[in-house]
């Protein structure tokens, strides 16, 4: 395989696993929020829940700039999820 296919490959499954760990620590941070009743560290955490979610949009910008395909597949989903809401 072409180096810069193989370079490319790595990038979108480092992509998605970045996703994971941005959900991961999202998960995480609202744990710590659901247990702490002191206001400074609920306001500082919830300041970094906000990055961490911007950031998971980020990554998923990038992921459908190196895998138009799972774009495709993400807009159907939605797609379906909305027909189903209504």
């Amino acid at each position: 395989m072409e180096k810069n296919l193989i370079n490319h490959n790595i990038t979108t499954q480092n992509t998605r696993a970045d996703i994971i760990g941005e959900l991961d620590a999202i998960i995480q941070y609202e744990n710590h929020l659901e247990i702490t009743d002191d206001p400074v560290a609920k306001h500082t955490i919830e300041d970094i829940v906000r990055e961490e979610k911007m950031h998971v949009g980020q990554l998923f910008g990038l992921l459908f700039r190196l895998d138009p395909e799972s774009k495709k597949q993400f807009e159907a989903g939605y797609q379906e999820f909305l027909e189903s809401a209504r």
